[in-house]
This record gives C-alpha cells, structure tokens and sequence, in this order.
C-alpha cells in the first residue's frame, strides 16, 4: 500500500468503538479516491488499524480515522450472586449462575436449578466457603452490536460477570456514550425517544427536564448546544466490568476492586489478569474512571471510596437498585431459607441450608437491615391474630443486640447446630490456633459487620447519582411529556414488592404483653418459616408472611411494601436523604441526584428505559463535572 493520511474524525460512525480487529470502511472497487480504514486503540492506547495489501498499481490514498479524544473508562460493578466464581484451590465451579435467555442455555439453567435443589447444608458451606472461592474471568460474552472482540471484552472483565444479567447493559453502555453525534448531530437515545417507550425512553436525553424521570437534586435539562453536552462529547469511554468474590466482606472486595486479582488456572497455573479500577485507569492514560454498579456493587464501591482510599480513583459513582441501607429479606431467610423453588435451589430450601452459607459469607451479611434501616425503627414484628395489635416490635435498643446476637427463640441469633455444618470454620479456627468456638466466631463476624455498616451510614462518593424503584412507573410531570397520557412499558405495582417489615402472625391470649412473649418457650421450629410457642400454657402457631403480596385496601399491614422486587423502598430512598421532601432529616453525603423509579425488577434494573435515560443523565453530569476537560 502506498501513503497513508491520518485523520481524527470524531464524529465518524466508527468512533469509540474500540475494536482490535477493525476491518477496513471501504476498501473500494478501485475506482474510489481513497481508502477508509477503521482505527482503533490497542491495550497501551495507541491508536491503530488493519489494513488490507493491495497491488503496487493502486496509488490511492488511505485514510485511518481514529478517535481523538481522551478516554474515560465506565467500570461496572455487579450485585451480589453477579459475579462468576471459582475454587481457587480445586478448581471447581462454585458459582457460574446459567444464563436462561436461550433455549439450549435455558434448558442447562434449569437443570442447574434442580440440581441445587437436593444440595445438602453441608455441601452448600462447602462449596460457597468465602476463603476459597476467587473471581473467575472466563465466562462468555456477548458484545452486542459493538465492534469491539470478544478477545477484547473479556480482557475488560466482561467474562467476569453473569451475560445474562450484565453484558446486554455493558454492549448498550459501549455503543450509546460513545456516539453521542454524528456529522456534528446529536443521535440516538440523546436526541430521540421510542414512540413504544420499550427498548428506549419516549423522551430523548436532550431537552427533557430530569425530573420527568424521577429526579431530585439540582439538576436541570441538557441541552445539545450546553457545556455539559459539549463535556459529554468530549470523551471516549471504554466500558470494563469487575466482578468480585460477594462471599467476602464488601470492604475487602473494594479493595481488590481497586487493585485487581489474579485468576489462576488450577489446570495450567497460567495466570489471567482480572484488572481493578486503578490499573484500567493507568493503560488509559487517566487518574479516574465512572463507576456504575448494580445492587450490593454499590456497597462494594462505597467502601472502596470511603474506607479504601478509592475516591481519588473515581470522577462520581452511579448506583442501581441499591440495597442502600440493608433488606429485610435477607433476615426472614435465616428462620425460612429461600421463598420458592427456584430461591430455595440457590440460595437454600430452608433456614439450615441458608444459613451453611450466609453465616460464613460476610459480604451476604452485610445485606442485613443496617443500623439506620428505616430511620432505626422496628421492622422485626410479632402481631396478634386476633385484633392486628403489635405485641412485640424489634429492634427496641439496636438490632445487633436485640436480633443479631441475641439467641432467644424469636431472634436471629443461629442455633449453634445450624453454624458451620461442614467444619471448614472449626478448622480455620484451629488452624489459626483461636480460643473461640464457631458460635462465638460468628457473633464476632457480626459484629464486625454492624460496625462497616454503622460507618457507612449516609456516605457516599462525593459526586454520587442514584436510582432505584419504587413500584410501578409514577411519573412527576407527565403533563410536561410529548404524549402525557402514555408510559414507558414496566412491571404492574404486584410484581414488584418486598419485605419492609418481617411481620410473625398468631392467635395469642388476650392481653399478651411484650415480656411474656419474650420468655415464651420454643416448642418446635419447622424452619420454613412457623413456630410453635407456649405462652400461658397454651401451644400458639407463629407464621411469618411468606409472599411478597401487599394488603388490599381495607386489609392489615403485613410488612410488605412497594420496592423492586428485592429492595424495598425505605431502604433505596436512604440514598435520597436531603433531597427527597419529607425523608430523614440527616443528609446522604455525597448524593448529588436521585431518581425515584419504577416499573422494573431488580435483577434487570437496567434494561428498563427510565434506568437507561438516568444513567445517561447522570454519565454527562459526571463528565462535565471534571475539572480539567480535554481540548
């Protein structure tokens, strides 16, 4: 080939796309005046192309054009049970979650499924024992419709994490902030809704105030000619994914978040590199990266800013259907174990099961209802049957004391024979030489776990944007949309509740108070979730409510509310504190807007159109907010 012409051409349709194996625009017939090739960027940042010989007689002239702006990595941190992980020592699966979006995958999932079903609590703690399990970086990816290599995407960390659950929110995050123009015109999902308000929201980005969208905080529209469109445009922003082990503490995965991991290959002892937020940082070039996560990755990325030293790594932070300040959930399933076939397959068919893992696992732990859940009133209930009065309402001093290590009959305190059933922490302990027994190791681990959580309370990254759902789709200003009558699709206010409060329901004697139902005698305990108590010698059946189904209109509370399926409201709004009218008077530092969503589940938050349009938002808020933008 002959002389060649570089170009920046940031506004070319290829821009951004990041592919180490880019082909070639136009190679023409012969007949054009030039050759367009495609450029890229190699692992150092260096811009480059493949290009295709041609005869000596072809005198064209050739063209690569390449991005010329800076880049800014978007990391994604998943939620817990999003991660792929590995024993690092056998080399056994211990986590890879099936991908059910196909027909072969589908049928691989379910037989995945039902062979958790029959796991017993010993295997379970076995296999989920935090100490061994690593992050594993080779699962499959999917690049969507992005010219980047799948060779490419899993040295980003795609393979880290669940595709099912992920990578379609990673390939959109790809392609939609890396064409935000073309020919000097805003394009796509910045300049356009979708009539439908499926794939995504009817309004585009451009010109449409937050708050149709569920915002609270400062920010107003953007337009296509501001400084904070103009911000957003500026840059480039390869997308990267870190998975982590969520069977550890979330402050010690933060870490590693921050500094990476090594995957060894137990069968080759090849090591594969899975890169933290510093390092990507580094290969491009640039001291920050934006951080998204998803669920307890918001936990993970708020201890590596705040307790690790990461807030200097990140220019702001954007949270997703974060468990913000804990769920109740995770408390009711160590007296049931998991709700339905499926939950109960993964996550254990009764309180035994979930607590072989739980109980070992402190990033799981972490879930529990913090210190500040509900503004720190009772959500561990005990109701008469008979007249719906409130005989007993926990935590009345803190839930470490009253739940967490207290061992009566109606707290959370694990029986000691359902800690450790496979001996791995007895082990550990007498490896380590510790005086302590397995039933004051945990008390210890929980209470390690209450003071990170305590330390957490309203702290935030600095330049902090969250979003999260609160039941079905409510829009704040419809009348100010194009087609105020019409939504975008989402999931009815049913299908979306949760555990608030766990509520305990029984017929008991008139005039039971408070203390007697405390010095009650256990008389059996079927660990799905009801009790038999004596009180004044008479034997009373406690159920706790086991679906997640809100009272009718006219009907008791009974502990469920509105949330995403999974986090409930009261815990996702605590990231809205100072913003949001009529929350807590104490302020989430560092919050600087919240969306107040809903019409998605929480395991697909993102693939919902108001997600989408937030987070976009909250990308060109973060962009324009650097101090030092690229000329």
């Amino acid at each position: 080939m002959s002389s060649s012409i570089n170009r920046s051409v940031p506004d070319a349709p290829a821009q951004a796309r990041g592919s180490e194996n880019a082909s070639p625009i136009d190679i023409g017939d012969g007949s054009d005046d030039v050759v367009r090739l495609s450029g890229s960027f190699d692992r150092d940042g260096i811009p480059s192309a493949r290009a295709v010989l041609t005869s000596d007689s072809d005198q064209r002239s050739k063209e690569v054009h390449v991005d010329p702006r800076s880049p800014i990595p978007v990391i994604f941190l998943p939620g817990v049970m999003g991660s792929l992980l590995t024993n690092k020592k056998t080399g056994a699966v211990v986590w890879h979650p099936p991908n059910m979006d196909g027909v072969i995958s589908g049928v691989f999932g379910a037989i995945s499924i039902i062979t958790g079903w029959f796991a017993s609590a010993s295997k379970r703690a076995r296999r989920f024992d935090p100490i061994q399990a690593v992050v594993d970086p080779r699962g499959p990816v999917d690049v969507g419709n992005n010219d980047l290599s799948d060779e490419e995407a899993s040295r980003r960390g795609w393979g880290t994490v669940h595709r099912w659950s992920y990578q379609p929110t990673l390939a959109w995050l790809e392609y939609t902030l890396n064409h935000p123009m073309l020919m000097g015109q805003a394009i796509g999902e910045w300049a356009n809704g979708d009539e439908e308000g499926e794939k995504a929201a009817l309004s585009a980005i451009l010109g449409t105030d937050p708050s149709d969208y569920g915002a609270y905080g400062p920010g107003g529209p953007i337009t296509a000619d501001s400084d904070v469109f103009k911000s957003l445009a500026r840059y480039r922003y390869p997308v990267y994914a870190i998975g982590y082990n969520f069977l550890q503490s979330n402050e010690i995965s933060g870490q590693q978040v921050l500094d990476g991991v090594d995957f060894k290959h137990h069968d080759t002892e090849r090591i594969t590199r899975v890169m933290g937020i510093r390092e990507i940082c580094r290969e491009n070039h640039t001291d920050k990266a934006i951080v998204i996560t998803h669920s307890m990755g918001g936990l993970v990325a708020r201890m590596a800013s705040q307790f690790c030293g990461g807030a200097k790594d990140m220019h702001g932070v954007i949270h997703s259907a974060q468990p913000a300040t804990g769920a109740p959930l995770f408390a009711k399933r160590f007296r049931t174990g998991g709700e339905d076939f499926i939950n109960g397959s993964l996550m254990g068919r009764d309180d035994a099961e979930f607590v072989a893992i739980a109980s070992n696992a402190e990033g799981p732990m972490e879930l529990a209802p913090m210190p500040d859940y509900y503004d720190g009133k009772p959500w561990w209930i005990f109701v008469d049957k008979n007249d719906g009065r409130e005989i007993m309402a926990l935590p009345e001093k803190n839930a470490l004391d009253d739940l967490y290590t207290n061992d009566a009959w109606y707290a959370l305190l694990p029986d000691n024979s359902l800690l450790d059933p496979a001996g791995i922490i007895r082990e550990r302990l007498d490896k380590e030489g510790a005086e302590s027994n397995v039933h004051e190791d945990y008390k210890n681990r929980i209470k390690e776990v209450v003071k990170r959580q305590d330390k957490l309370r309203n702290v935030y990254h600095p330049n902090t944007y969250a979003l999260y759902g609160d039941g079905a789709l409510k829009s704040k200003s419809l009348d100010s949309r194009q087609g105020a009558a019409k939504l975008e699709a989402g999931l009815l206010d049913e299908e979306l509740q949760t555990w608030g409060k766990v509520l305990w329901e029984g017929a008991l004697p008139e005039g039971t108070t408070a203390e007697e139902l405390k010095g009650a005698e256990l008389i059996h305990d079927d660990h799905h979730g009801v009790l038999t108590i004596r009180v004044r010698g008479q034997a009373i059946k406690l159920t706790v409510q086991q679906k997640a189904v809100a009272p009718k209109q006219g009907e008791r509370d009974n502990g469920i509310i509105a949330g995403d399926g999974t986090v409930p409201s009261w815990s996702a709004a605590a990231q809205g504190r100072g913003l949001i009218p009529g929350l807590s008077k104490d302020k989430a530092n560092g919050v600087q807007m919240v969306f107040v969503q809903g019409g998605y589940e929480h395991q697909f938050s993102f693939e919902h159109p108001w997600t989408r349009w937030g987070t976009l938002y909250s990308v060109a808020q973060i962009a324009h907010s650097i101090e030092n933008p690229a000329k």
